[in-house]
């Protein structure tokens, strides 16, 4: 094997000379034209001078004290470098055996016959670890390239995250006494999920959720197409005005028109409520297209939900999407949240009959969560939500996309107050 050479590390404790003498008498019957070349070092030149590995294909370390920082750093660099090894110990049993991955233990005063048979033994496997190491050569420069190629995924991927956070609205709109707040959180990178809060004239507000059907990029990619889609206001020259705007369940129905006529022959589908509040009635209107029902939570307590019927998006031609309305009071909230939620707060079924306790993911749980965002200031009220979603087990590896708009009501209809004007006092 030309240029192959056997590394004799020697522990300069052990006197060099004594140990060179012993490895070359071992060598010495040595079988065959393979013998290898033996360059012997001392310990310290190996560790401070790692290169000199390079040139060798086998190493034998004889060392006075395997324990010390030294012997330490060099049994590591042979490691590291992946070159068939032997490790010889003072004061060892004169036998042969495993002593760390890669490297054989064999004492330095067994029979030179024995430890020639090692070396032969070993410098036997010096092709198959030649090719290992030039795997592991290209294994090492096929990851660079991976890691190059992830690392600009990771890149395009938080910059659609960012577009995406841009995308929602960045203001609330704020009509008499009616206000909104949102607490929006993807799964990963980007969401599946969208709302929006337009104000469409004076007194009416629209609101908007929805879900797009799987996650990740595709279902982000989706939700862009279902915010360009969605109809709220139509020119209409024959209005005073000068538009229309679309009530709830006919705005969905056409956005339902609309994926339906962008399938490219997989079906896409999707979830979404529409509503629309009059500041100056306190009126809110809403159509719902599969989505969960809408929640209200009463200034005096009670609990409601809105619930007219609407199939999914993208799935049913010519569906008819009913509407509700309902009239809201002072210190009414409505929300409208993603079906995230049933998966965000799992609970612990209770053992039985010597069964484990399971863990529930789907389940109403959310509820009672929700309960608490009627009290105290609104958006403080979604920042607590939001700190018992970070208290819960494996929230930083969510399962679904999560969003929930909140609208609060603080103030009398526009109408109301007008009407609740007191008339004017003369002076006396």
């Amino acid at each position: 094997m030309p240029g192959s050479e056997l590394l004799l590390v020697v522990d300069p404790a052990l006197g060099a000379q004594d140990v060179e003498s012993r490895a070359q008498a071992a060598l010495s019957f040595w079988k065959g034209s393979t013998r290898p070349t033996l360059r012997s070092i001392s310990i310290q030149t190996m560790v401070d001078e790692p290169e000199s590995l390079a040139k060798c294909k086998a190493v034998w370390l004889v060392l006075q004290d395997e324990g010390s920082s030294m012997a330490y750093e060099a049994i590591g660099q042979v490691q590291e470098s992946r070159l068939p090894a032997v490790i010889s110990l003072p004061g060892g049993e004169p036998v042969v055996s495993g002593y760390e991955d890669g490297i054989i233990a064999c004492p330095i005063d067994a029979n030179p016959t024995l430890i020639c048979s090692v070396l032969s033994s070993l410098w036997s496997q010096v092709p198959v670890f030649d090719e290992l190491r030039r795997e592991i050569r290209l294994l090492r420069a096929q990851e660079s390239g991976l890691c190059g190629q992830i690392a600009q995924l990771d890149e395009e991927l938080r910059m659609a995250a960012q577009l995406q956070k841009e995308f929602m609205p960045t203001e609330m709109p704020n009509v008499g006494g009616v206000g909104f707040d949102a607490l929006w959180r993807p799964a990963g990178y980007v969401s599946g999920d969208i709302y929006d809060v337009v104000r469409l004239d004076e007194t009416r507000i629209g609101l908007f959720i929805a879900d797009a059907v799987g996650h990740g990029v595709p279902a982000a990619l989706m939700t862009v197409q279902i915010k360009q889609s969605m109809p709220m206001k139509a020119i209409d020259p024959d209005s005073e005005q000068g538009y229309r705007i679309y009530s709830p369940g006919e705005a969905i129905g056409q956005l339902n028109q609309a994926m339906l006529e962008n399938q490219t022959g997989k079906v896409r589908f999707a979830t979404a409520c529409y509503g629309i509040i009059d500041t100056a009635t306190n009126q809110l209107t809403i159509a719902r297209a599969g989505h969960p029902f809408p929640l209200i939570l009463r200034a005096d307590g009670s609990t409601e939900t809105i619930n007219p019927e609407g199939g999914l998006l993208g799935v049913f031609p010519d569906e008819v999407f009913e509407e509700a309305t309902v009239q809201l009071e002072p210190g009414d909230r409505v929300l409208l949240y993603s079906d995230g939620f049933e998966v965000a707060f799992p609970t612990i079924n209770e053992a039985k009959d010597g069964e484990p306790a399971k863990q529930k993911l789907c389940n109403d749980q959310y509820a009672e969560e929700f309960e608490d965002l009627r009290v105290g200031d609104a958006e403080a009220a979604l920042d607590r939500l939001a700190q018992r979603l970070n208290m819960q087990s494996g929230s930083l590896n969510q399962r679904d996309d999560l969003t929930v708009v909140c609208m609060s009501v603080t103030e009398p209809a526009i109408s109301q107050a007008i009407d609740a004007e007191p008339p004017a006092v003369n002076a006396a």
